[in-house]
């Protein structure tokens, strides 16, 4: 890339660098799903695919040696998988959000969005893009596909001015936000929470070398987000600290007993932020990435109330949205990108999970979007997958869509039995779902009664 124009590279910021490197060890990938209430249009959906790909311009993406700098090509004929949804739509899906998110893309050149659509009956469809996550976050992922559904369903957007290709660093996007944010206090703190490693609830793998995922999806019925915004309120805390408390609690509920040290261990519950509200600049009509994330560690112990869990982490995260906390996340991502190339491939896996030591995590989107919440049009549904990285057993993509919830959960097939993992994700909907009533009493089976009454042969999922 040195004969090429410095004009037309882009330098990847301190998390883009650090997504990149994670992909040594497995593709750190996110996966997006609409569903179209019309009949599939093949031909015309590839169409649309090509000519957005063209205007664009960033149908494939190439990368330097050192994984610094990046540039977009053109791509004349991207292309675009056809699968049939039979008589199980949701078996498809997961089975494809589950290849999307194992695959690799190549390097260092590489198509960076992987375009799909699963028919569903003669009446209407599904159109998936998975892509590489160090390139777009999903804000630019939406980007995308707005432009592709516009020309593809004809929603009537306004035509468009082309999008920024190469957005500025962190450093100058957040400088003016960061005000008297220290880094020396950022690294600091980071060295603080690998002291305590040892002390938050991890779960057990049965290879911490070994990264493929697994997916599973659900949703909750209509009304679930007016019965959670009223409960959040009503213990002065935001939706998204129920959602993190309501995690929490079916991770210790479910989780083996020498994981969670019998209730005493903490749980360690990240969160994935959008960090383009921070920008004194307008990033709407951006591509690249533009995520920092926080931790908050807690008590959870099996029988605490929903109600209980959800006071301890809004007094935690209080502070740290008021102050931006989230933002000292980037010089501590900068030096996890020096280590990084120092290691050996096993010595990436374990370095991972002591750096960021988590129990699991939350990528959290409230679809705002008109053409995505208009009531009379053509886009019904929207699923999303985001990947755990080699730090993270499990995370939850929380979609809310309108006035009910979708959920995915990635999850290491290392750490989690099929059950376990039905266990968790349907006391967390559960949760969601009637948060007034997850009291003192667990609602539903326990996953010690799940593997009860499974063979004790089922593998992980």
């Amino acid at each position: 890339m040195s004969d090429i124009d410095p004009i037309f590279h882009g330098r990847m910021n301190a998390f883009q660098r650090v997504m990149y490197q994670w992909s040594d060890l497995h593709p750190y990938n996110a996966v997006h799903a609409y569903r179209i209430a019309r009949p599939l249009h093949a031909e015309r959906l590839r169409e649309s695919v090509r000519r957005v790909n063209r205007q664009l311009g960033c149908g494939f993406v190439e990368t330097d040696a050192g994984g610094r700098w990046y540039r977009h090509d053109l791509d004349g004929s991207p292309p675009l998988e056809i699968l049939d949804g039979g008589h199980n739509v949701e078996a498809v899906l997961r089975d494809l959000f589950a290849r999307e998110l194992n695959t690799p893309f190549e390097r260092p050149r590489c198509r960076p969005m992987r375009f799909s659509a699963v028919a569903v009956g003669p009446s209407d469809h599904y159109v998936c893009i998975g892509y590489n996550h160090w390139t777009a976050d999903s804000v630019a992922a939406r980007l995308v596909a707005r432009r592709i559904l516009n020309l593809y369903l004809n929603l009537g957007i306004p035509e468009e001015p082309p999008p920024d290709l190469y957005p500025d660093t962190y450093r100058e996007v957040f400088a003016p936000r960061l005000g008297r944010l220290r880094v020396v206090r950022a690294l600091g703190q980071a060295f603080w929470e690998v002291l305590w490693r040892r002390k938050i609830c991890r779960v057990p793998y049965t290879s911490v070398t070994c990264f493929p995922v697994g997916y599973a999806m659900t949703s909750t019925a209509d009304g679930a987000v007016d019965r959670l915004r009223h409960f959040a309120k009503s213990l002065g805390a935001t939706v998204h600290d129920v959602m993190l408390a309501a995690l929490a609690r079916a991770m210790a509920e479910n989780l083996p007993r020498r994981a969670t040290g019998g209730g005493s261990c903490p749980m360690a519950m990240g969160t994935i932020v959008d960090t383009r509200a921070d920008s004194e600049r307008d990033l709407s009509n951006t591509l690249g990435m533009f995520l920092s994330y926080y931790g908050v560690r807690f008590q959870a112990e099996p029988g605490a109330g929903l109600a209980e869990v959800t006071r301890q982490v809004a007094a935690l995260t209080r502070p740290i949205k008021l102050q931006r906390a989230y933002l000292a996340a980037l010089p501590q991502m900068r030096v996890f990108s020096m280590v990084w190339p120092l290691l050996s491939p096993r010595r990436k896996a374990y370095y991972a999970r002591l750096a960021v030591p988590m129990t699991a995590g939350i990528s959290n989107v409230v679809v705002r979007d008109p053409w995505l919440t208009a009531s009379e049009g053509p886009i019904v549904d929207y699923l999303r997958g985001s990947p755990t990285g080699p730090m993270l057993p499990l995370t939850a993509a929380v979609t809310t869509l309108g006035n009910r919830i979708n959920i995915g959960m990635t999850y290491r097939q290392t750490g989690f039995t099929e059950s376990r993992l039905r266990a968790i994700l349907g006391m967390f909907q559960d949760q969601l779902e009637r948060p007034d009533r997850a009291g003192m009493a667990i609602h539903g089976p326990s996953v010690h009664a799940c593997e009860a009454a499974a063979p004790r042969s089922s593998a992980a999922a």
